[in-house]
C-alpha cells in the first residue's frame, strides 16, 4: 500500500483535525536518521527547503502551525549568525543532547536560534525561533550494518515557530464585593470612612500568564 504524501508545493497539507507534533527523539530517530540513510520515512510530511533563503514569515506552510524542513549542511555550519534577506538568525544558549528513551545513548543534538530583523547594531529581536536538529557526531557518520558500512548524508531538520506573547489578565472586583464589606459593620459603628486618596473601592488584581514554549532559548 502506497503511503500518503501530505506535502504539496512545499506546503504541509494534513487532513482536518490532524497535527504533526513529533517529540525531539521521534524527529531525530524516525525522520532525520532515516532521511540521512535514504530509507523510507513514516510519512512524507517534511519538505526539503533552505530556511535561510528567506525570512521566517516567508517560509512555505501555515504560519500558525509549527513548520518542519529538511536541509543539507553547507559552509561553516557552526557559525553563530546565519543571514537572510532582511536580518539574521542568531544562535542562543548551548546545544542540547537528544537522548533515546530507555537508554543513555545520545541520538542527536538540538541548537536554538532567534531571528533578528535589520542589521547590526540596530537589529531588533523578534519572536521567531528555529530549532536545528542534527545527528550525533560531526560530519558524516558511518553506521554498521550486517553487510557493509552505510555512510549517512549530511542532513539536518528544522522546526520553525513563533513564540507567543505574554498576556495580562485583569479581574475587577465590583460593587457586590463592596456591599458584602458594608454588611460586616453594625449600625452602631457606622460605615467605614473613605480613604484620603479618594479611592473608588474597586480593586484590580493582575496575573501574568506564563509563556508556553518549549524552546531552550
Amino acid at each position: 500500500m502506497e503511503k500518503p504524501n501530505f506535502v504539496s508545493n512545499g506546503d504541509l497539507k494534513l487532513p482536518i483535525g490532524f497535527r504533526f507534533h513529533p517529540t525531539d527523539e521521534e524527529l531525530v530517530v524516525h525522520y532525520l536518521k532515516r532521511k540521512a540513510l535514504s530509507l523510507p520515512l513514516p510519512a512524507s510530511v517534511i519538505p526539503e527547503f533552505d530556511v535561510f533563503q528567506t525570512e521566517p514569515w516567508g517560509l512555505p506552510g501555515d504560519l500558525k502551525e509549527r513548520r518542519y524542513y529538511f536541509s543539507k549542511r553547507k559552509g561553516n555550519w557552526s557559525r553563530c549568525k546565519r543571514p537572510t534577506g532582511s536580518g539574521y538568525w542568531k544562535v542562543v544558549g548551548k546545544d542540547k543532547q537528544i537522548v533515546a528513551s530507555g537508554s543513555n545513548q545520545a541520538v542527536g543534538r538540538k541548537k536554538t536560534m532567534v531571528f533578528y530583523e535589520g542589521k547590526r547594531p540596530h537589529a531588533s529581536r523578534t519572536r521567531w525561533v528555529i530549532h536545528e536538529y542534527c545527528l550525533g557526531g560531526s560530519g558524516t557518520t558511518p553506521i554498521s550494518t550486517q553487510e557493509s558500512m552505510v555512510e549517512m548524508e549530511d542532513w539536518v531538520v528544522y522546526r520553525v515557530f513563533q513564540k507567543k506573547r505574554k498576556t495580562k489578565d485583569t479581574e475587577v472586583i465590583g460593587p457586590n464585593c463592596i456591599d458584602f464589606m458594608m454588611e460586616q459593620y453594625s449600625s452602631d459603628s457606622g460605615p467605614p470612612q473613605p480613604s484620603s486618596s479618594g479611592s473608588s473601592g474597586i480593586t484590580e488584581v493582575s496575573s501574568n500568564e506564563s509563556d508556553q514554549e518549549e524552546s531552550s532559548a
